[in-house]
């Protein structure tokens, strides 16, 4: 009796690129579909929400505490998230990205978690301005996912598995720009208009308009125009405010 052969894995080698058009998705995304485990029943359920990223890519989370998915999060922390856009056409035919990992609420204990708090919530803002309307409500925390790993589709028959390592950035990457971030924000957002809007027509094939800079970190600068958003990767990690000015420069 001879043994039948495996059938060929549909997943593919983990590329470089492959990683890029995920964290791009990320860094795009302005809302997904969270699943979580139902309280009292742990049956899957499945809701679109809101989400930002921390500077290193975790998503983060405005929830309130009546949702029917902050109460399954309470119970266990399991959970994933799909984002990617469908566009025209086959939905399928599009790349999504599913996060797997644990969401919890953002710990303030100490002064550092506080700190680190109010810079996350921030960052959800500027991804989500009205949500400065319920942002001071008192059910309503932050929640972080911390990934543990990924599935990639990026199209028909292009299937990968991600880990954290490939799309979630080191702690030491961001350490320097964290405390500039607001800075550097402001000066191009009140200073640099154009060439905000240049970055997005000729670099992220976008329309041309009032767009800004809502969020940077060491790979690149997040733009939004309205509803839409884009993404200015940048050419190497920059990790210093020097850094980040001299490739800016070099999209002008």
């Amino acid at each position: 009796m001879t043994n039948s052969p495996k059938p060929a894995s549909p997943i593919l080698e983990t590329t470089a690129d492959a990683i890029l058009a995920a964290k791009t998705i990320m860094r795009e995304a302005r809302y997904g579909a969270i699943a979580v485990l139902e309280e009292g029943t742990s049956h899957p359920i499945v809701t679109r929400t809101n989400c930002a990223l921390t500077m290193e890519g975790d998503p983060i989370f405005l929830m309130s505490d009546l949702a029917a998915h902050t109460k399954g999060l309470k119970q266990d922390a399991r959970s994933s998230l799909m984002l990617g856009e469908p566009g025209k056409g086959d939905p399928l035919a599009h790349p999504r990205l599913t996060l797997i990992g644990n969401t919890t609420r953002v710990n303030t204990l100490t002064k550092s978690e506080q700190k680190n708090e109010a810079a996350q919530r921030q960052r959800y803002l500027n991804r989500h301005p009205k949500a400065e309307l319920y942002n001071q409500l008192p059910d309503f925390h932050l929640y972080r996912m911390k990934v543990e790993r990924a599935l990639f589709n990026a199209g028909f028959g292009k299937a990968y598995t991600l880990t954290r390592d490939d799309l979630i950035l080191n702690e030491g990457l961001t350490e320097k720009l964290k405390d500039a971030e607001p800075g550097i924000l402001g000066h191009m957002n009140e200073d640099h208009a154009d060439a905000i809007d240049h970055y997005a027509q000729a670099h992220c094939n976008e329309e041309g308009g009032k767009w800004r800079l809502t969020g940077c970190d060491p790979e690149g600068v997040d733009l939004m125009r309205g509803e839409a958003a884009a993404r200015l990767a940048f050419k190497a990690p920059c990790t210093t405010v020097d850094e980040v000015r001299k490739a800016l420069v070099t999209y002008a």
